[in-house]
């Protein structure tokens, strides 16, 4: 029975959930099993003498005699596949990997490169080409050079996108010291792009993945907003990663797709496609392992917008364009129907949906992107205006265009806009205010970013249950919570949605707040058994960019600096919010009520983060200093960027929010402006455990492991889960790849590297260990490891973070 006190602590702590109020820092656990959550029955058990005990030690062989660790570097790719109306964002999929040859019979692991005479090759599993069934894209026709003309050879959408980046050698960053903007070489422009392949020319059909070396790789340059300011140096790919940049890939396989681009349904979307990686030798050979070929599968998810559902038949836009007068994108749905016996209801609303977005915006903003639209045309519907490029007027950083209007536009008149990102975003949230479940969080981000499944049988939107909206765009869970729904870009896929994930999470004082406040918290705001997860306003909100300008950071390992995620609720609400509770609420949880829409506000009031302090030498000339520094003059990332900071360090969640350091991302600074010096880095950009990229063993941000598993019928994504399965002991764990796959481990999983050593039999403090060791690290002595990063620092984390 509960002791009278303990009874009264109980109604306190739920009297404070029902409140909202931030709950007090959660106290140390006494202990915690230290074995690890998998079993090592499957492993080859091997006798290994250790040098300094001279001990003979029962261990486990690594998983894999080799692990090649794939991923993407973002969750989910949201694109068109067919541009001939519009382009929001470019077709554009990347593979990334990295090679780990295991340390067998106890010795180390190491990481390949091409220093070790191998090579990647990659291919997509049935899925090698784009263009033509698939997409259009290289077939839309543009004016790339500006002469007036859409026939001279490389007039398409597929140059046209990307003719703003540019290089003057290499993909290296190289700048001759006698630059000139005429030695320019404009991507798409003067370099054209071969039809289903990337911007950096790789091939959708296969080849071989480049290597990015210690200062990363596929350098690109871009001019900003401040004429001063040119050759912005954009580094694509993180250091030490292997990548194929940019690919045109669409969720439709090669087997499954039949007939035009004119007969896909929501039945042909698989938006989890699987990529393949294998291990060459320097002569083009596959490298074996066991007298089979050293082969690994990764995700590459991709799926087109649901802009559909709502702007075109009976959707909430289209019915809202049509009261007001607006009626083209009928007469669009019309002559497909009419004209063509093969087109399916999707494609001739997807159509229809392309002409209703134009004409809105026409509408409302006096553009002409109409003006020549003809009914009745059999190609090439928008004239001499041809197909809409949205970054020729909004900046937007995810393309790498920051200037607006983007220089080179064509076909219409251009003007400058606000960033694409806030655009779309703010629109949506003040249009779709009343899309919220029954606790007020917004539906809309899920409603509008893709919710296909893999199963297709999944894709019926009216009788999947888990769908959250209708086909017409119409909230399924107005009366429910969305967090139960799912389907595509994260909920019912990611491990922040997955009620199966166990403990330790390693959550640092507001982690504990969101697993306590809205996590474990149904739609009603009661505390419930198992965890809901969290939603996209949770991670996405105003929180995030306030935690971000308080960060000034020496080591963001150990958060020594100037930083609030280290602090407890009550100071970060202090600090933020000024103390005031429902401000603190509306920035962590943001939900719409009361005519209140803390997501409208988010993104229509959004300011860029300071991009660098400036300042005047000597001579009068330009000087630009860090954002932190003591002299010159702030300026925004506004000033310099038409994208301001979106989908950029400064703008986009990070793992140090909610969780303990060192589960932390690498400092910022290395791929300046994209992250900031003294700032954490983006996710996708972070290493730990010496050079190995977060997303190799955690899998890319929104996928990460173990991603929902509700069977093979049910599941959102069951390539994610099978391709965690791969560098699992047991052939069930299916969470971060562990050391089991490369390291020879004891009886604790515990690499046999640190025998003797108290981490040795503590499973969960050599995790965190490997969270400490960054670039650099994995070359210490034992010993010396020690020393850096003592046990009794480890097991504290653990005591403090398990959840």
């Amino acid at each position: 029975m509960t002791s009278p006190n303990g009874r009264m602590l109980l109604c306190v702590a739920l009297a404070l959930l029902a409140s909202g109020l931030p709950l007090p820092a959660r106290a140390e656990i006494a202990s915690y099993d230290p074995n690890p959550p998998f079993r090592l029955d499957r492993l080859e058990p091997v006798a290994i003498k250790d040098e300094v005990t001279h001990l003979t030690l029962k261990a486990y062989q690594p998983k894999n005699p080799y692990n090649i660790l794939i991923n993407y570097e973002l969750g989910m790719h949201c694109v068109g596949f067919d541009i001939s109306y519009c382009c929001v964002i470019p077709p554009y999929n990347s593979f990334q990997a990295q090679a780990v040859q295991s340390g067998r019979n106890g010795n180390r692991p190491r990481l390949l490169s091409p220093a070790d005479q191998v090579k990647l090759y990659y291919f997509l599993r049935d899925n090698t080409y784009s263009e033509g069934n698939k997409m259009k894209y290289w077939s839309v026709l543009k004016d790339v050079n500006g002469n007036g003309t859409m026939s001279d050879p490389g007039d398409n959408m597929a140059n046209y996108v990307w003719e703003h980046v540019f290089i003057y050698k290499d993909l290296e960053g190289t700048i001759p010291k006698d630059w000139s903007i005429e030695k320019r070489i404009h991507i798409g422009k003067d370099l054209e792009i071969p039809v289903d392949a990337g911007p950096s020319g790789k091939p959708l059909a296969g080849g071989y993945l480049d290597y990015a070396g210690d200062q990363g790789g596929d350098i690109v340059f871009t001019d900003s907003l401040i004429p001063d300011v040119k050759n912005v140096r954009l580094t694509l790919t993180a250091a030490n990663v292997w990548d194929a940049l940019g690919l045109p890939l669409t969720a439709f396989y090669d087997s499954r797709r039949k007939g035009t681009i004119r007969t896909v349904t929501n039945k042909d979307f698989q938006p989890y496609q699987y990529s393949t990686v294998q291990l060459h030798d320097k002569e083009g050979k596959p490298i074996l392992a066991n007298g089979k070929p050293v082969q690994f599968i990764g995700t590459n998810p991709v799926d087109i917008p649901n802009c559909v559902i709502c702007h075109s038949a009976n959707g909430k836009g289209a019915k809202l364009a049509k009261e007001a007068g607006m009626t083209l994108f009928e007469k669009e749905y019309d002559y497909w129907k009419k004209n063509y016996p093969d087109e399916s209801d999707y494609m001739a609303r997807l159509s229809s949906s392309s002409i209703n977005l134009l004409e809105i915006h026409d509408k409302m903003f006096q553009t002409q992107f109409l003006k020549e639209y003809n009914p009745n045309a059999s190609s090439n519907r928008l004239g001499s205006v041809g197909s809409v490029n949205c970054a020729d007027c909004h900046g937007d950083n995810v393309s790498g265009n920051l200037q607006e209007p983007r220089p080179g536009a064509t076909g219409y008149p251009t003007t400058k806009a606000k960033p694409l990102a806030s655009s779309i975003h703010a629109a949506h949230a003040s249009f779709l205010a009343d899309m919220n479940d029954k606790a007020g969080r917004t539906v809309s981000c899920q409603a509008c970013h893709p919710t296909h499944w893999q199963n297709p049988k999944m894709n019926d939107f009216e009788t999947n249950p888990f769908q959250i909206t209708d086909s017409y765009g119409n909230n399924k869970f107005a009366d429910s919570d969305q967090r139960i729904a799912g389907g595509g870009c994260y909920l019912r896929r990611d491990a922040h949605t997955n009620p199966d994930v166990q403990p330790p999470f390693f959550l640092n004082s507001l982690g504990n707040w969101y697993l306590e406040n809205v996590s474990k918290r149904d739609e009603n705001g009661k505390p419930i058994p198992q965890m809901r997860g969290l939603t996209c306003t949770n991670c996405h909100n105003q929180l995030s960019n306030e935690l971000y300008k308080w960060d000034d950071l020496d080591d963001v390992v150990s958060q020594k600096g100037k930083t609030l995620r280290d602090k407890g609720v009550e100071e970060i609400r202090k600090a933020v919010a000024g103390g005031e509770i429902q401000r603190f609420l509306e920035m962590a949880d943001p939900r719409i009520q009361n005519g209140n829409n803390p997501v409208y506000t988010y993104y229509a009031d959004h300011k860029g983060a300071t991009l660098v302090h400036a300042s005047k030498d000597k001579e009068g000339n330009l000087k630009l200093l860090p954002w932190n520094a003591s002299e010159g003059s702030p300026v925004s990332y506004d000033s310099a960027s038409g994208g301001s900071d979106w989908w950029l360090s400064a703008s986009e969640p990070k793992c140090a929010t909610c969780h303990a350091a060192p589960f932390v991302e690498s400092k910022g600074g290395k791929y300046f402006p994209i992250d900031q010096p003294n700032k954490y880095a983006l996710y996708r950009y972070s290493k730990a455990h010496g050079a190995l990229s977060c997303q190799s063993c955690h899998e890319s941000i929104h996928g990460l492991y173990p991603v929902r598993y509700e069977g093979e019928a049910k599941t959102v994504d069951l390539t994610t889960h099978q391709a965690a399965l791969q560098y699992s002991p047991d052939g069930r764990y299916a969470g971060p790849v562990s050391c089991v796959a490369c390291h020879t481990v004891n009886q604790k999983g515990v690499p046999t590297l640190l025998a003797g050593t108290d981490y040795a039999n503590d499973y969960w403090a050599s995790v965190v260990l490997l969270h400490y060791m960054r670039e650099g690290d994995e070359k210490l002595p034992v010993k010396e490891l020690l020393r850096k990063y003592p046990y009794p620092a480890s097991r504290k984390v653990v005591l403090q973070s398990w959840q």
